[in-house]
């Protein structure tokens, strides 16, 4: 393909918001509402709970907790979509969203506060259906692409929302971004209503389709039975049955890995700011929207690209310079290095994010996404629930250390997807039973 044919490829995201499914576009929409809720207080947690008195390890504990209780809820809550219908768990996430913010207001204590870490886990109810329904209204040959426009709007909320609620709370007090979310939660549930799953595509009922083994046990939505409930540890079985169980599992690897990662820089990055720099609302808020920043300068280029090129090539890029970068927080001196460092950190860890995405999409037939996807969240939450607790315990012993550790994950995750994505491009990206 020539630089010619990139550049056509990366002009036709606008042609394919316009074809796009109008649930897609509504779903994506409600995406960026939700986004510019959690923002509003995400970023603020932390200093309000140092403020009510919490250091790292009681931080990280906290953040342990969530991530426990999100591990149980995806599993279940992806067989229950799978089985009772996405949209009903998806509205019942979406409520949970709506209680965060009411107990974020009410909140005045560490029991409180313990409250609040788990409504945020039992929220993850919500995910393992949208991943369903957002696999559902878009197609194999765009699917990465919308996946990049979708994340590219959260990501604009991430970059707008920390720094505007980290200023409002520095002025009016931190309830009041907590306000803000409440309504914007509500919001988002209201745009809600009207949206509408739909039956799987014809191309997701083949089993060479979307990454299933030819001959195994596929069938639609549609196709299972009124009342039929399959036990989890027998639709697993099925699930990682003959050839698939190797690709499967290691995706699944790299998914604890991913969580070990992601859950040590939860913990890592605010306290650090706080110890080196300033403990101001505005200031820790401002590191996550520099990193929502890079992030969304590259999420559609990514996504493109990878629908174009083949998902391979962005995720293993992406993987070897992204821990390289991340050495550089260790020469940082000031807030502008640290933004900065943040930002490119980001953009290069983040452009592989909707090939990856696709990825674990593709990895099994319709019938089972739902299910797949809460594995997939169970797993990343369970290792964000060890990762965020190891991290605040090795923070308070050595900040570097702690660092080392999690850019040491990251690398040991990038070697699963060297072992599970193909080498020859788009076609077996999209189809092959070995991803």
């Amino acid at each position: 393909m020539t630089a010619a044919d990139v550049a056509r490829e990366l002009k036709r995201p606008v042609a394919l918001w316009r074809e796009a499914d109008p649930n897609m576009r509504r779903l994506i929409w409600i995406s960026f509402v939700e986004m510019l809720s959690v923002n509003a207080y995400f970023t603020l947690i932390v200093p309000f709970a140092k403020n009510l008195g919490l250091d790292s390890g009681s931080v990280g504990a906290l953040n342990s907790l969530m991530q426990v209780v999100s591990a149980v809820v995806a599993v279940a809550a992806g067989v229950l979509a799978d089985h009772f219908g996405r949209k009903r768990l998806y509205t019942a996430g979406q409520l949970m969203r709506v209680a965060i913010t009411v107990a974020l207001l009410a909140t005045h204590s560490y029991l409180g506060l313990a409250l609040v870490f788990v409504l945020r886990g039992l929220a993850s109810i919500q995910g393992p259906a949208q991943s369903a329904i957002t696999a559902n209204l878009t197609r194999r040959e765009n699917r990465a692409t919308m996946l990049g426009l979708s994340q590219t709007l959260g990501q604009l909320a991430s970059v707008l929302m920390p720094i505007a609620s980290g200023a409002v709370a520095d002025r009016y007090g931190v309830k009041a971004s907590f306000a803000v979310a409440l309504v914007l939660a509500a919001v988002a549930v209201i745009m809600g209503i009207a949206l509408k799953d739909k039956t799987a595509a014809s191309e997701d009922a083949d089993p060479a389709a979307d990454g299933v083994t030819a001959g195994a046990d596929v069938r639609t939505v549609e196709s299972v039975r009124p009342g039929e409930v399959e036990p989890l540890l027998a639709r697993l079985r099925r699930m990682f049955a003959g050839k698939r169980a190797v690709t499967l599992s290691l995706l699944m690897v790299a998914t604890v890995f991913n969580g070990l990662g992601n859950g040590g820089v939860n913990i890592l990055l605010p306290f650090t700011i706080m110890d080196r720099f300033s403990s101001a609302y505005t200031v820790v808020a401002s590191a996550g929207s520099m990193m929502a920043l890079g992030t969304m300068l590259v999420l559609l280029i990514g996504g493109r690209l990878a629908d174009v090129s083949g998902r391979r090539t962005m995720v293993m890029t992406s993987g070897v310079i992204f821990p390289l970068l991340m050495l550089g927080l260790f020469y940082v001196n000031t807030l502008w290095e640290l933004n900065l460092v943040l930002i490119l950190v980001s953009m290069v860890g983040n452009i592989s994010s909707p090939a990856i995405g696709a990825v674990y999409m593709e990895a099994v037939a319709d019938r089972d996404r739902a299910t797949f996807a809460g594995l997939q969240m169970s797993l990343n939450a369970a290792g964000m629930a060890l990762g965020s607790a190891v991290a605040g315990v090795v923070y308070k012993m050595s900040p570097n250390w702690a660092w080392l550790g999690v850019i040491a994950v990251m690398v040991l995750q990038v070697v699963c997807y060297h072992f599970v994505l193909p080498h020859d491009g788009k076609r077996r990206a999209a189809a092959s039973p070995s991803l």
